[in-house]
């Protein structure tokens, strides 16, 4: 394959580093503007508002985009290093700054002129201002051998460390704004939360096993129900998983185009019930089949079905191809290939998330128990709404906190164990 060719085929990832360059300086332009308003609403005019005019959108666009168009021709971005891309000379050699400047000038010439530059570029196979300026973006994998090394530079001296620094950092103080922390509220008010910590960590163990005459329950049978659901929305979320994650792998299903509409749909079923919270799931499970300890299952379950298939789909993608191409020259069909190569190397750590998944399930139980799963979180949430009505209402729910963390360490402790013995 001629070099020229190879640089056209790089076309495709260096439109993707320049648009996520471009988007990079859309965010910080937009953070910054975030930033303002918030400074001017809290200091200088309650109840105004700063707002970019109609003519200023025109500014904030172009000035990102020659933003984009500097980190392209004067560092090693954020875009450029995550697609691997690399601007060197014909002889592959670091540009000069002389060069790159002519780049950068020259990148203007090639965008006023696009249908010219298009046409030149597809005449020539070489983008217009590449041949202008004997520079070239090409990927560093495909010419590893005729780039010479370079000592790193220290990430705070190179562009996407320094882009990296500013879009933490503005996230941060955006995120801080946006959630409203306040932190001295939260170190002032100490002193009036003392109380509710001190009750918690003073449980009452009153109904740990005589049960409540209110809730006709006590937190060990509260604890087995949340362990059973868990264990059952485990169970039944790693039966559905385990063959649906063979159908959302791309190494089992990308041989054909039927197989690509196969893995796309199911990866695309994976992330959307996974983005839905199991409190949302369960809410909906209860409208169907009504409050109780089934809804909750059915929740976690979906949701488990979702999170493994995921994880499992990952690792089957991750696997060794040598026993799957030598199975496969045995003459062997697809479902042999898959039965015999795929599934002896990801059993090991199919069965490792399946134990941790559990340990996770435990925990999201007492969440379910909002939409009336049942179990210990429904215990919890009950002397809850007591307080002020029960004098030791705070102390029972840190009984049941308490109950519920004793619950989680040793489950957390086999899984472990276990896992270290299967993989």
């Amino acid at each position: 394959m001629s070099k020229s060719v190879e640089e056209m085929q790089a076309l495709r990832f260096r439109v993707f580093a320049f648009f996520l360059d471009w988007a990079s300086w859309g965010y910080i332009a937009y953070g910054i503007m975030y930033l303002l308003n918030s400074y001017w609403y809290t200091n200088i005019h309650y109840y105004g508002r700063l707002s970019v005019p109609t003519w200023g959108w025109p500014i904030v666009i172009l000035g990102t985009l020659e933003l984009a168009a500097i980190s392209h021709a004067f560092g090693h971005s954020i875009g450029l290093s995550m697609f691997g891309l690399r601007l060197v000379t014909d002889s592959f050699t670091p540009p000069s700054l002389g060069k790159r400047w002519q780049r950068y000038l020259a990148w203007h010439v090639a965008v006023l002129s696009f249908p010219v530059a298009i046409w030149f570029s597809t005449q020539k196979s070489r983008l217009l201002h590449d041949r202008l300026t004997g520079t070239r973006m090409v990927l560093v994998k495909q010419y590893k051998d005729e780039i010479p090394i370079l000592p790193p530079r220290a990430w705070y001296k190179t562009n996407r460390g320094e882009m990296s620094v500013v879009l933490i950092g503005v996230t941060l103080w955006v995120g801080a704004l946006v959630t409203q922390i306040d932190l001295h509220t939260m170190i002032s008010r100490v002193s009036t939360s003392s109380y509710l910590w001190k009750e918690l960590l003073s449980p009452h163990f009153t109904h740990f096993i005589t049960p409540d005459p209110a809730l006709q329950q006590s937190i060990v049978s509260g604890m087995i129900e949340t362990i059973f659901m868990a264990l059952l929305a485990t169970a039944v979320g790693a039966a559905f998983a385990l063959p649906l994650s063979f159908l959302g792998a791309r190494n089992i299903m990308g041989f054909s185009p039927l197989g690509w509409v196969v893995f796309t749909v199911v990866r695309g079923v994976f992330n959307v019930v996974r983005s839905i919270q199991p409190l949302l799931w369960g809410t909906v499970f209860a409208v169907w089949v009504g409050f109780g300890m089934f809804a909750g299952v059915m929740a976690l379950g979906f949701h488990t079905v979702a999170a493994l298939g995921k994880l499992y789909s990952e690792q089957v993608e991750g696997i060794d191809p040598g026993p799957l191409e030598a199975i496969a020259a045995t003459g062997a069909r697809r479902w042999q290939v898959v039965l015999y190569g795929v599934v002896p190397q990801v059993i090991p750590s199919f069965l490792a998330f399946t134990l941790y998944r559990w340990d996770i399930n435990v925990r999201m139980a007492t969440v379910i128990a909002l939409v009336g799963g049942g179990g210990l979180g429904r215990i919890m949430f009950y002397y809850q709404s007591r307080v002020g009505l029960l004098p030791d209402a705070w102390n029972q729910v840190g009984a049941v906190i308490m109950t519920i963390i004793v619950v989680v360490w040793v489950l957390d402790y086999i899984s472990g164990r276990v896992r270290e013995k299967i993989i």
